[in-house]
């Protein structure tokens, strides 16, 4: 690491600045909102992410033009933007968190941006500091919306749906109820939407203007909201909170995996975070707060502790994805093919655990309502009782949903022939997905060139994918493992035509035609096609060049 004091890349610096000056708001927001969720002081969220940017856009300006970071400048630019925003909210409190936290982060964050990847030739630069300038503007103006959603310019459009909808409701609200323990968790008329925002049942908690979504998971995953909770009981708090812990664990998984790669594919993916990040499956889920990016993110970083031999610390993270959202579980079977015996075995203990806290949490009526009363209805599909509608069928790339679209796109069967169908599709999908996953596995040779290592990270993300697309109903969030897939293999390839190939892929999966019309639903059911080809191309690429 180049110290604070010596000399230092320009351009390197003006990389790692920018990168930092995304990380910066998002950080500083999330921290300060919760703190000032203790205080009851004022939140002026705008200000808030204005300040947070002063300390690294003063100390990187005077870096950049003297060639040699200075922390004293940082820390200087912390005490400016802390006095500032007191003067303009006259909230203490807050104002000290700003200039502390924003000092931190510049001080401590750019010798670290010294060493940022380059992109190399000037289309490639150009091309990245367009998306960089993008990424400013659009995660900036996020991490106002997370912290105070009546300030819609920050959401992604002024639809409605998109400026009130938040999945993150349900679980803070669904542990509000486990905690309280005399309710079932699962009841969808708690569920609101934009046309009918006053649900059947009160909510247990305040979102303000935000639609109460439904919850779904089972109870294990509870235990991480109702920490949200314990933290502070002002929703808004903790979104702003969880948004700052997504875009952590998402450039935390990115690094880990890219580090893991080395070399120039190190570089590259470096590089490519900001397309990952910027892409509409990653970008839409993390805005919606939904545990998705998380969950896709820490199996991968899971599966990597363990081929990296930190098989205890691996099979917690694992363990605690696959209780969390079951589809994670198709790692498992890799882990078995793939004869890791010790550490399908750990995982299966660490999964007896977090159910015996979620016990010691919530008490057991959590997992009576999720067995007698929710998995039968998500079996059948009832609880997605609107699949068969016109829009969300379009929307749905989930296998149980082909029925549905395929009578857009002119298939005679009648609605009930198109459940039944769904039903019997997603049953034989189980079974070939298990199948799979286990030919995936079979192999004993751990990697070691960064061809091998690309390819068994794609495995990873390609079973997940596969896993996602099991649920009745699987939104474009189930294509954040190939979307982060592809920009690897893009990173890792060694000839052109590879990365042309990645690119092609990539942005034909993310093809959306949300009009339900016939010419429509033919384009999506092809598209649909393309998405399990590619997640099977990823998931078996390592049987193919054996």
């Amino acid at each position: 690491m180049p110290s604070r004091t010596e000399p230092v890349s320009r351009p390197r610096l003006l990389v790692g600045g920018l990168l930092l000056l995304l990380v910066a708001p998002i950080a500083v927001q999330g921290l300060v909102r919760l703190l000032s969720s203790w205080t009851g002081e004022p939140h002026a969220a705008v200000l808030v992410t204005l300040a947070a940017l002063v300390p690294v856009l003063l100390a990187g300006a005077v870096a950049l033009a003297r060639g040699v970071v200075r922390p004293a400048v940082a820390w200087a630019g912390g005490g400016l933007a802390g006095g500032l925003l007191y003067a303009f909210t006259g909230a203490p409190v807050s104002s000290l968190a700003v200039a502390a936290l924003g000092g931190w982060i510049a001080a401590r964050g750019l010798p670290l941006a010294a060493r940022a990847p380059l992109p190399r030739g000037r289309v490639t630069a150009a091309l990245w500091g367009l998306l960089a300038v993008l990424a400013l503007l659009q995660f900036g103006r996020m991490s106002v919306f997370m912290a105070d959603p009546t300030q819609q310019w920050g959401a992604l459009a002024p639809a409605e749906f998109l400026t009130r909808h938040s999945c993150l409701t349900s679980y803070v609200h669904g542990a509000e109820l486990a905690r309280r323990g005399d309710a079932n968790i699962y009841d969808d008329r708690y569920g609101s939407e934009p046309e009918h925002p006053v649900p059947e049942l009160p909510p247990a908690i305040d979102i303000g203007p935000l639609t109460m979504d439904t919850y779904e998971y089972p109870p294990q995953f509870l235990a991480l909201p109702r920490l949200m909770l314990a933290l502070s009981s002002d929703f808004m708090a903790i979104r702003a909170l969880w948004f700052a812990l997504t875009v952590a664990v998402f450039v935390a998984v990115s690094l880990a995996l890219a580090r893991w790669l080395g070399g120039e594919a190190e570089r590259r993916a470096r590089l490519l975070l900001l397309a990952i990040g910027l892409s509409p499956p990653l970008l839409f889920t993390g805005y919606f707060g939904n545990f998705q990016p998380m969950a896709m993110g820490l199996g991968a970083l899971a599966m990597l502790a363990i081929v990296q031999g930190r098989t205890r610390s691996g099979a917690a993270l694992l363990a605690f994805v696959i209780s969390a959202k079951i589809f994670p579980g198709i790692l498992g079977v890799w882990l078995l093919a793939s004869r890791r015996w010790a550490a399908a075995a750990w995982t299966v203990l660490f999964a007896a655990l977090y159910a015996a806290l979620a016990a010691a949490l919530f008490g057991t009526r959590p997992y009576a309502d999720f067995i007698g009363y929710h998995l039968p209805r998500l079996a059948s599909g009832e609880t997605f009782a609107f699949l068969s509608e016109p829009m969300a069928a379009m929307s749905n790339l989930g296998v149980f949903g082909v029925p549905f679209k395929l009578r857009l796109a002119g298939w005679g069967g009648s609605e009930a022939d198109a459940w039944a169908l769904a039903r019997q599709l997603a049953w034989v999908y189980t079974l070939v997905l298990f199948v799979v996953a286990a030919w995936s596995g079979w192999r004993r040779r751990d990697p070691v060139t960064t061809h091998e290592r690309v390819v068994m990270i794609g495995e990873w993300f390609g079973l997940l994918a596969l896993g996602a697309l099991r649920s009745p109903f699987a939104p474009p969030e189930a294509l954040i493992p190939l979307v982060w897939a592809l920009g690897f293999r893009a990173a890792a390839a060694e000839h052109r035509r590879q990365v042309v190939a990645a690119v092609v892929a990539w942005v034909v999966i993310m093809i959306t035609l949300p009009t339900p019309n016939q010419p429509a639903a033919v384009v999506s059911l092809a598209v649909q096609a393309i998405v399990y080809a590619t997640a099977l191309w990823l998931a078996l690429a390592a049987r193919r060049s054996r």
